[in-house]
């Protein structure tokens, strides 16, 4: 790997950290798409003669010995997942089945200017494999669980045999703010919701309008639900509204989002206009494209709404579009549903309760379907939320499913492995550390209620703009971090 290293990279510290970075980011794993990775780790481990398992769904374990003075402790499991959220600019030419993730660095950060950079988790999968490779002086005996397709649903910890751990001391490697310790999070599961449609025939004398909005920050749909920033699918929805209303367009097709666990930042239609009121319909997305951007100038005040004729476009006029009864229905879905925060917690001032994204809109030649994530820390509320997204999709007369539930993780003020951790942090820094829930789900709710009798962690360094493009790991925060896992792995 050596002879790989990004030159970008290839002066930052700690060197062994930023090596197995720059060979993490070189290969391909959007979620669902893991093999190689799989390949690589199982590779890497037989390399160094290390025991490794691997699963019919890609999960990989290596088992590394105990090393020095640490090495007749009780194992413990480090943590991390191999996929990441495969986000671009739609300017942007890169392929995440076949490039590697560009990355520079600007100042103290690394980044990815136009695509994720794949930090979540790949600096996890990065620090397990600097551990693995000799990096660490004196541990445990450690179990690195490399676990697949956690973005999309957990899948990978959801097919974990809970034989394969000796370890009831995991340390997951998935979180973002150095000198934080999470030690509990929300449970989640997406709603589906679809509707359909018998296709009427496009009005005559009409023109095809492509409408856009775009220029969103969208993010992480539990850590940033709280920020209060656009949701496209919502925008697109007050846009078409209007649309149909006021100006007498059909609508075709309508698409927006891509990701159960991102914030949408991109949504579209194709409508049918009629071709004498074109300016009035420009006049009207102008407009509100400048109500979206009040509204949401703190914090996301660059929503842009394009109209763009087919001449520009190359779309044609569809043969049909959705009957204006079912679009008229499908639009107030949109509006109607519920996005953003739900409720606040009242055990922890600041931390989210219990939330909704409004995540992926697609249509078809007859049907329109949505995907929607709700979270909570408590699981009543999260099912009393789906309750409430099915009467909405009844409503509608859409219908409505639930999959890909995982369960939360409860706090344990008492863990053995927080008081090290916490020990650890103050002898290091003479402070505290910040001891959290997430309202992000986490690999360890999933983990912990297969395997039983954990004592868990999450922990990281400082990453920023998970989920989106522009991406970025702390450099500085990654060498902390590092050499405080060490030292905590060297007291246990």
């Amino acid at each position: 790997m050596e002879e790989g290293l990004n030159s970008v990279l290839s002066g930052l510290e700690p060197a062994i950290v930023w090596r197995m970075f720059d060979a993490v980011r070189s290969i391909p794993r959007p979620s669902g798409s893991e093999q190689e990775m799989t390949r690589f780790l199982c590779g890497f481990a037989s390399e160094r003669g290390l025991a490794h398992l691997t699963d019919a769904v890609g999960n990989v374990l290596v088992k590394l010995p105990g090393r020095g003075p640490a090495s007749s402790g009780r194992p413990v499991c480090i943590q991390a997942h191999t996929d990441m959220v495969a986000e671009k600019l739609d300017s942007s030419s890169h392929d995440f089945l076949r490039d590697p993730i560009d990355v520079e660095v600007d100042g103290d950060w690394v980044v990815s200017r136009e695509t994720t950079l794949g930090a979540d988790n790949g600096m996890g999968v990065a620090i397990m494999l600097a551990l693995l490779d000799g990096g660490c002086e004196s541990h445990p005996p450690l179990e690195c669980l490399f676990t697949i397709d956690e973005e999309r649903g957990l899948t990978g910890a959801s097919h974990l045999d809970p034989g394969w751990l000796e370890a009831r001391r995991m340390i997951n490697l998935d979180s973002e703010e150095e000198g934080h310790f999470c030690i509990g999070c929300a449970g989640g599961v997406d709603v589906g919701i679809e509707g359909r449609f018998t296709p009427v025939p496009a009005p005559r004398g009409f023109v095809p309008l492509s409408v856009r909005v775009e220029g969103l920050l969208g993010g992480h749909s539990g850590m940033e639900i709280h920020s209060g920033r656009a949701n496209a699918i919502r925008v697109l929805g007050r846009v078409l509204r209007t649309l149909i209303d006021g100006h007498r367009c059909a609508v075709a097709s309508m698409a927006g989002g891509s990701k159960r666990n991102a914030i949408p930042r991109t949504a579209s239609a194709l409508v049918a206009a009629p071709r004498d009121g074109l300016e009035g319909i420009r006049e009207a997305a102008a407009a509100i494209q400048a109500r979206q951007r009040e509204e949401f100038s703190p914090v996301d005040g660059d929503v842009t709404i394009a109209v763009t004729a087919s001449t520009t476009t190359g779309d044609a006029l569809p043969d049909s579009v959705m009957p204006p009864e079912f679009a008229s229905r499908a639009v107030d879905l949109l509006l109607s549903l519920h996005h953003g925060v739900e409720r606040m917690s009242c055990l922890s001032k600041g931390l989210v309760e219990t939330s909704c994204n409004l995540a992926i809109l697609e249509s078809g030649v007859d049907s329109v379907s949505l995907v929607l994530t709700a979270r909570s820390l408590v699981e009543t509320a999260k099912y009393a939320l789906v309750d409430r997204l099915d009467a909405s999709a009844r409503l509608a007369g859409f219908s409505h499913s639930r999959g890909n539930g995982y369960p939360g993780w409860k706090p344990d003020a008492s863990s053995e492995l927080l008081a090290a951790a916490t020990a650890h942090h103050r002898g290091l820094t003479g402070g505290e550390p910040l001891v959290e829930a997430v309202h992000a789900g986490l690999e360890c709710g999933i983990i912990g209620d297969r395997v039983g009798g954990m004592d868990m962690i999450s922990m990281g360094p400082d990453i920023r703009g998970v989920h989106a493009p522009g991406e970025r790991v702390c450099i500085s925060s990654t060498g902390r971090f590092w050499e405080f896992l060490r030292g905590l792995l060297a007291r246990l």
